[in-house]
């Protein structure tokens, strides 16, 4: 059968699917929905919710997630913004009264879920569960690694002293350790990784404090729970056979969420792949210096190995051009040096391996020091080596292919072995584990269809991972659509203009914004200008200062954290925020704090990322077409996220604009537009400002920054 045959079907390659079946196809009577005295207008969450809606999608996608539970299948959902998709997985879980593994993108979605919605859902439902949050080693204060950090006294600035002092009570009142707990603390303060612990520096067993960690608390608590909240890193850490504290609850659980599905493909890459770097170094020669001093003072001169290995890093990335790039392997050992510089650093950790053998009987930290100097070592040599190309012969599956690279940072670099795909790892994960799996994000499909998701993720025709459960008959992975409750043609402008916006041309980012400019000079609510390049930023950034009047508030990413700066812009009514990629998904202003949202160009990926050109090469070796077939879908599950920050509930306004004309001149870009929301288009840059000026607040208006539906609330952290 075909799969939603009523779609648009500009990506879709028509294909009968016999192991899929669309959940459309459930009883007549929904007679495995929740009851409607949960979801109506006089139910259980209108009593309880001011403001609650029903809304059919929500009722369809939490019919659909019982259904799945039922039956041990696969669930894809994608359910648009307002959806209300967190309460319609979260309702039939609980109910079903067995353990649940809830995975979320970010940290911060864990904090809202848990926090939040699952509070929410069990006070409603009335059902008595336990819950628990996990994250990795490094959220949590190690109380060991503070002891040392306070008595090393090597800080070099008042400020992280202070720091320090408040990380150290913190951590005598705290209950969990968890540091985001912790107001005013920089994510990027040099503190913090002296105060957590990471896999390559926790003693585990053997750490003097392990009875009062919070790491072994937080996973005992979780041990213990009905329902736990992880995030994809620790998901994907399992999965990679880490030990970050989830290898003992998947196989426990009968129900995993994974929320935000569509970052699974990238976040798997990573921690399905190897990296060492330069910080790594640093972080090993500090921890070797300390613990000599400490343990084995006049032993060995760890003060010069400290310093030797700390050079050698820092010899390697000056080998390195300067500011942030990406080379692939062969880009990387063509700098000159590079090979000399590498084979030193090399020559350093064999140096400080064979330095601690003496002394290691001395201390639990000198044997883990020893590991972590022949891990990096072995790492090193591994990322030298040709990357093995995949035996045609053999029929071993391209999916396997892995790309080695250099991540060139300001001040560090990382040497990285990475997937080219996640599919064959997660595909298995599945076909092992009998238990229902619901995968949901607003974010799925290409014009209706799922068949780009279900490949990058290994669940294509043929994958194990589809075949149905012992004594089932019907196809285990099903996939639902649930398009968004608004009413995008009333509540929304979208810009395109038709010609002047080239992105190759060198005055692009300067004409970006002085349409900007333009825009927010009318717009009576807060404005984003979201940039695909790092380095388009200061420069929209500086044209924007220049044309707007000096009281406009212009902020600009990494000229402060992230969190500072949502923090500021949420205080100012109508600033402007101009960021790059981690501004485009995650962020949720609702009402008029953000009303205004200017694209510098279409997402694509850079075609010379290493990772991007090992895929194309892929595929084009396949016989296939790179462009449409990797960067077009990427590009277009980009600026659907992109868009998505501009409207978050029924009562939101607001203008979208794409300045880059491909979007309207070329057969692939109206595909790209044809991906988006039903956005009421205009072409002049007229239109979208007397749209924004029809919305300015008459004398006496107070902003509107709360209309958001109770049931569509969490969609404010979990939306597209």
């Amino acid at each position: 059968m075909k799969i939603d045959d009523q779609a648009p079907g500009h990506f879709r390659q028509s294909a009968a699917v016999s192991d899929v079946k669309a959940v459309e196809t459930l009883p007549a009577d929904n007679t495995l929905a929740p009851d409607d005295g949960l979801w109506s207008e006089g139910g259980l969450f209108s009593a309880t919710l001011p403001g609650w809606r029903e809304r059919p999608g929500q009722r369809r996608l939490a019919a659909a997630v019982a259904q799945a539970i039922a039956e041990r299948g696969i669930l894809l959902a994608e359910a648009g913004t307002g959806t209300g998709k967190t309460l319609a997985y979260l309702v039939p879980a609980l109910l079903q009264g067995e353990r649940i593994i809830i995975s979320t993108a970010t940290r911060a979605l864990q904090d809202q879920l848990f926090r939040k919605d699952l509070p929410l859902a069990r006070a409603v439902l009335g059902v008595q569960v336990r819950a628990a949050v996990l994250k990795g080693r490094a959220n949590y204060v190690c109380h060991y690694r503070l002891k040392r950090a306070q008595s090393e006294g090597l800080l070099d600035s008042r400020r992280a002293v202070q720091e320090l002092r408040r990380v150290a009570l913190f951590a005598g009142t705290s209950s969990d350790g968890d540091i985001s707990a912790l107001g005013g603390l920089d994510e990027q303060s040099p503190v913090i990784p002296l105060v957590t612990s990471t896999r390559d520096n926790c003693l585990g067993s053997d750490c003097p404090d392990y009875r009062a960690c919070f790491v072994m608390k937080a996973r005992r608590e979780a041990l213990a729970s009905d329902v736990i909240v992880i995030n994809h890193h620790l998901f994907f850490a399992n999965v990679a056979l880490r030990d970050e504290g989830v290898a003992e609850l998947l196989p426990s659980a009968t129900t995993v969420v994974l929320d935000e599905a569509h970052q699974l493909p990238d976040i798997g890459a990573q921690f399905l792949g190897t990296s060492v770097g330069t910080a790594q170094a640093h972080e090993l020669a500090r921890d070797v210096l300390a613990c000599g001093l400490q343990h084995a003072r006049g032993l060995a001169d760890w003060q010069s190995l400290a310093s030797r290995l700390q050079k050698a890093a820092r010899d390697q990335r000056l080998a390195a051009p300067t500011g942030t790039h990406r080379l692939d392997q062969a880009q990387a050992q063509a700098l000159p040096g590079w090979a000399a510089v590498l084979g030193h650093w090399q020559e350093e950790l064999a140096a400080l391996e064979a330095a601690l053998g003496p002394v290691e009987a001395l201390a639990p930290e000198f044997t883990r020091l020893i590991e972590r100097c022949r891990e990096q070592r072995e790492l090193l040599a591994a990322w030298q080596q040709p990357t093995p190309q995949p035996d045609a012969e053999s029929g071993a599956p391209m999916a396997q292919e892995s790309v080695r690279w250099l991540e060139v940072g300001s001040y560090h670099l990382r040497l990285l072995a990475t997937p080219l795909g996640v599919g064959p790892a997660f595909s298995a994960l599945l076909a092992q584990r009998p238990q229902a799996w619901v995968l949901v994000s607003a974010t799925l499909t290409l014009d209706g269809g799922f068949r780009y998701t279900r490949a990058r993720l290994g669940l294509g025709e043929g994958s194990p991972a589809l075949a149905p459960v012992e004594g089932g008959a019907e196809p285990r992975l099903r996939e639902l659509r649930v398009p968004s409750p608004f009413d995008y043609a009333r509540q929304t402008r979208l810009l395109v203009p038709r010609t002047g916006f080239r992105p190759a041309d060198a005055e692009h980012s300067t004409r970006v914004a002085e349409l900007a400019a333009r825009l927010v000079a009318v717009n009576p609510g807060g404005s984003f200008v979201l940039t695909t390049t790092l380095r388009a930023i200061a420069r929209i950034a500086a044209r924007l200062r220049e044309l707007l009047p000096p009281g406009r508030v212009v902020l600009e990413q990494a000229s402060e954290s992230k969190s500072v700066l949502l923090q500021r812009f949420s205080l100012d009514p109508r600033a402007v925020l101009v960021g790059s990629h981690s501004f485009w998904e995650g962020v949720d202003f609702p009402g008029e704090q953000l009303t205004l949202v200017v694209i510098d160009k279409l997402p694509f990926a850079p075609p010379d990322d290493p990772m991007v050109a090992a895929r194309i090469k892929r595929l084009e070796a396949a016989g296939r077409n790179g462009f449409m077939d990797y960067s077009l879908p990427q590009a277009a599950l980009a600026l659907q996220q992109g868009a998505g920050r501009l409207i978050r509930s029924e009562r939101d306004w607001g203008v979208l604009a794409v300045c880059d004309q491909r979007l309207a001149t070329t057969g692939w870009g109206r595909r790209l537009l044809a991906s988006l929301q039903p956005f009421a288009q205009v072409d002049e840059v007229e239109e979208a400002c007397a749209f924004l000026a029809a919305h300015a607040p008459q004398p006496g208006h107070t902003p509107d920054q709360s209309a958001v539906p109770a049931n569509a609330a969490e969609d404010s952290a979990f939306g597209a």
